[in-house]
């Protein structure tokens, strides 16, 4: 029953600005369901443009394409893994000062998150564009697909900026109540790359090169728009969420940085593994065995991003309620989150069974033993999608909490120790078998550490450590 889970009725002053009143007085499942439901379609849309760029590449540039995507995919996740550090870090600490009515300090946390987001993209880029050759080499790529992730490389770099900002803002416009703004403004972004890969890849012919352009500018546009969401909110002085002067304070800081670093390692972490993935993928299948791994990943992609937008909708419940003493209200949420994710991974389970070959078809048309690769990883990679959503939410759950240390050992099994460890041994006993196989260990094995962490906690009330200083 939704009565039982508040102690006593919370008073809200209105003063302190709808989205607070919002998340600490309606009924969680109502909460849920409002902000959880467009940021699940955010990230679907988000999946879907990522799946029909996989489908556009592989059909009009082939196997060899679509695997130096992947192969790209550790560089990008270094660069990456930092947004995801001060965007999820810092975006958490904003919902739990708004939860305690401070929104002065997090306006302030938002514009700390947003010069240390453009400042990464730029000098990201720079260093990146920099050392290409030797990236290129460190990747181990040949000379089949170093043309392809060349190019794909220097496409993306110029948008970098827009690429992190873009993740900070849409978390941030959420934060302040505007789930269905957030994941409109991102339905339309996948929207206009669909489009943009279609002319770049199909009309103007442009390579890889196009469906590079093609991420970067639908990406960077939606960041503007979001940009200018809470530009024009300050210049009004709209209550809520607004644009704030940066904070200079080292505390702060750092509990930006703590609270995102499970989120960091998770990046990191899938980098190294998909790095050495690949390396092992080459050496017993070659290119075509990328290409088939790639084509399984999509499905997989699109079961993640849905928990993900679930977890990024359901984040500022945890939040403001933690951040108020709220602690019967995370509970409830966090017993919904766990039952919503797991029956996403059951339809997750059922996609990858029969329907796999079928997909991989749709990828490579033409290329069996791409397909018929495809269809043995999915039959293994299929059991990954029952324990994928609990590491997820678990992760998200303790970090908008602020309970960095217990996301962190989550991120450690799931997406470093155990797959790492994995794919270094289980090859060499089982052959191609063990590398499909090791996924599935370590998303069991994280499963288990996870309910086991989140049967320990207990809720303390307001979080304050970390407050911003004027």
């Amino acid at each position: 029953m939704e009565t039982m889970d508040r102690l006593a009725p919370l008073q809200i002053d209105p003063a302190e600005g709808a989205a607070r009143r919002e998340f600490l007085t309606e009924p969680v499942g109502k909460l849920i369901v409002r902000h959880g439901s467009p940021a699940v379609i955010s990230m679907a849309f988000q999946a879907l443009y990522q799946i029909v760029d996989g489908i556009m590449v592989g059909r009009s540039l082939g196997p060899e394409a679509m695997a130096s995507v992947n192969v790209l995919y550790p560089l990008v996740a270094l660069v990456a893994g930092l947004a995801v550090m001060i965007g999820t870090g810092g975006n958490a600490r904003t919902a739990i000062l708004l939860g305690e009515g401070d929104h002065r300090s997090a306006s302030r946390v938002l514009g700390t998150i947003l010069v240390l987001g453009f400042l990464l993209g730029i000098v990201g880029a720079v260093i990146t564009a920099a050392l290409t050759p030797q990236l290129l080499a460190f990747l181990g790529v040949g000379q089949v697909l170093s043309g392809y992730v060349r190019d794909y490389l220097l496409g993306l770099l110029p948008f970098f900026w827009g690429m992190i900002l873009v993740f900070i803002l849409e978390q941030s416009v959420r934060n302040d109540g505007k789930a269905a703004l957030a994941s409109l403004v991102m339905a339309g972004s996948a929207l206009v790359n669909i489009f943009l890969d279609y002319l770049f890849l199909f009309v103007l012919d442009f390579g890889i090169i196009g469906a590079a352009w093609a991420t970067g500018i639908s990406q960077t546009g939606a960041a503007l728009v979001f940009f200018g969401y809470f530009l024009v909110k300050t210049l009004r002085g709209t209550p809520g969420l607004s644009l704030g002067r940066p904070v200079r304070d080292a505390r702060t800081l750092i509990t930006i940085c703590r609270n995102g670093a499970s989120e960091l390692l998770n990046s990191l972490s899938g980098g190294v593994t998909t790095f050495l993935f690949n390396r092992v993928l080459l050496s017993f299948l070659g290119a075509l065995g990328v290409a088939a791994f790639t084509v399984v990943q999509y499905p997989v992609m699109l079961g993640v991003m849905v928990v993900l937008g679930l977890g990024s909708g359901v984040q500022p419940v945890f939040s403001y309620n933690h951040g108020a003493g709220e602690v019967l209200r995370v509970r409830r949420a966090l017993e919904i989150t766990l039952v919503v994710s797991f029956l996403v991974g059951v339809l997750l389970w059922f996609s990858l069974g029969a329907p796999a070959r079928m997909i991989a078809g749709v990828f490579l048309p033409g290329h069996g033993e791409a397909q018929r690769v495809a269809a043995e990883a999915a039959s293994f990679f299929r059991w990954v999608a029952l324990c994928m959503p609990l590491g997820i939410i678990a992760s998200v759950y303790f970090t908008a909490r602020e309970e960095a240390g217990k996301s962190l050992v989550i991120a450690l099994a799931r997406g470093l120790v155990l797959p790492v460890a994995g794919i270094l041994l289980l090859p060499l006993w089982l052959g191609v078998p063990g590398i499909w196989l090791t996924p599935v260990i370590a998303e069991v094995v994280a499963c288990v550490i996870a309910l086991g962490l989140i049967k320990s906690s207990g809720e303390g009330g307001s979080c304050r450590n970390g407050a911003v200083q004027a």
